[in-house]
């Protein structure tokens, strides 16, 4: 907010320039849910974030991998262990994403620069 809007507000002046309005909800959903106090390296989170995701997703892969070829007199058994376990991955991964702040780009975008 520049020293003008700042006045405007002080007034209790309030924007009624549709203009202007957009173009400051272009700039808050580009920037997404990072506040200017952020200190954190923005690519680096990203990418972090982006390794636990696929960590989390190969698991859950591998499990379903296991129990769709659990083979032998215990089969059903153990299937069903491997599914339970996928399943619990597979929650693991969901709420990485949505404990993950929204930077106004997908975790699984490509990122630019990586």
């Amino acid at each position: 907010m520049d020293a003008r809007e700042k006045d405007r507000v002080k007034k209790g002046e309030f924007l009624t320039d549709i203009e202007e309005i957009r173009r400051r909800a272009r700039t808050h959903i580009e920037n997404g849910a990072v506040t200017e106090g952020y200190r954190a390296d923005r690519d680096t989170v990203v990418r972090l974030l982006n390794e636990v995701l696929a960590t989390e997703i190969v698991c859950v892969l591998r499990y379903k991998r296991h129990y769709y070829m659990a083979t032998g007199i215990h089969a059903q058994a153990v299937a069903e262990e491997f599914l339970e376990h996928a399943n619990e991955e597979q929650g693991t991964s969901t709420s990485s994403l949505s404990a993950s702040p929204n930077w106004g780009e997908s975790l699984t975008s490509t990122h630019k620069g990586s």
